[in-house]
């Protein structure tokens, strides 16, 4: 491969200094058109229509104005680009939605793990990374359960893993044993849920800077409460903010955070720990469950 195309896949902490992100196209789809896919692939019964309550009580569900989602979803890009970030873009899928890659894989150190989704539409969506891998320094498949990216956070010693309804135990195994065969020498920590409809992570928990992070207290059973308690300075958000999607940031570096706008508080909160807030209105987007985190897939940060 001619190495002036390669991607040197190098990610030590989810709020290292940004350098290269995926993100994917923002393309409009209608609320016909999820429920269309979801048709297709096997519709919704038993505890699939329980989860489908439980996202609807706990969340914006709406289809996004396609010219203000366009527009925020490139103001996003332009935001990234101006503080030297490269952006790379996902191919074109037969998706409905296509602008939330960072669940189809995560970049830990220096190899990129792809994803396990567990429907047959996100991994019609992983195929939008094809011409993305084949410039990857270094890709490893997992090889069982179910596991998305939005589960999984690196910190600086570690790797964050939600356990729910988009990643399983047998994923994160999967994980823990590909992590070690590739020689990544870090714990795996499990996050267990305390209820459905988290979607992921970083619905929940993000990190915000070294050793600081956003969460929402009430998703988490006490023991994994306890775990994230015991490693970082939490800024605990309410339910409204976890509705607007405003744990869902994507940090540009170790003191420099992309954030929903329009929530003062806690910038506030930010800023007394060193932290810079860069608000983006993504606010349209976020009518439908996914954010600022969700749309962005690191895959170089320094």
């Amino acid at each position: 491969m001619d190495r002036k195309n390669l991607i040197e896949i190098n990610v030590t902490s989810d709020v290292g200094l940004l350098r290269e992100v995926v993100l994917g196209p923002f393309k409009p789809f209608t609320m016909e058109d999820l429920a269309r896919e979801a048709e297709e692939d096997g519709g919704a019964a038993g505890d699939q229509e329980e989860l489908l309550a439980e996202l609807l009580a706990r969340y914006c569900v709406e289809a996004p104005d396609p010219a203000i989602g366009a527009r925020q979803h490139a103001r996003l890009a332009a935001v990234l680009e101006e503080h030297g970030v490269t952006v790379h873009w996902a191919d074109p899928v037969d998706r409905a939605v296509r602008h939330y890659p960072r669940d189809m894989g995560v970049a830990v150190d220096d190899v990129f793990f792809l994803a396990r989704p567990a429907t047959a539409g996100r991994q019609r969506e992983q195929t939008g990374l094809r011409s993305l891998r084949s410039r990857m320094s270094r890709v490893r498949a997992l090889d069982a359960g179910v596991i998305e990216g939005g589960d999984v956070l690196v910190s600086t010693e570690e790797v964050l893993v939600g356990v729910g309804e988009s990643t399983s135990e047998e994923g994160v195994a999967a994980l823990r044993r590909a992590m070690a065969e590739e020689g990544l020498a870090r714990e795996v920590v499990p996050l267990r849920f305390a209820h459905l409809g988290v979607v992921h992570l970083d619905v929940h928990f993000t990190l915000a800077a070294p050793g600081v992070g956003l969460v929402n207290p009430a998703a988490f059973t006490a023991e994994s409460l306890a775990q994230l308690r015991s490693r970082f300075d939490l800024i605990e958000v309410t339910a409204q903010e976890v509705r607007a999607l405003t744990v869902n940031t994507v940090a540009l570096g170790p003191d420099r955070l992309i954030l929903q706008a329009g929530h003062d508080r806690l910038e506030a909160e930010l800023a007394r720990r060193g932290v810079t807030p860069v608000p983006v209105d993504y606010s349209e987007i976020t009518r439908f469950p996914g954010g600022l985190h969700c749309a962005t897939l690191p895959l170089v940060r320094i």
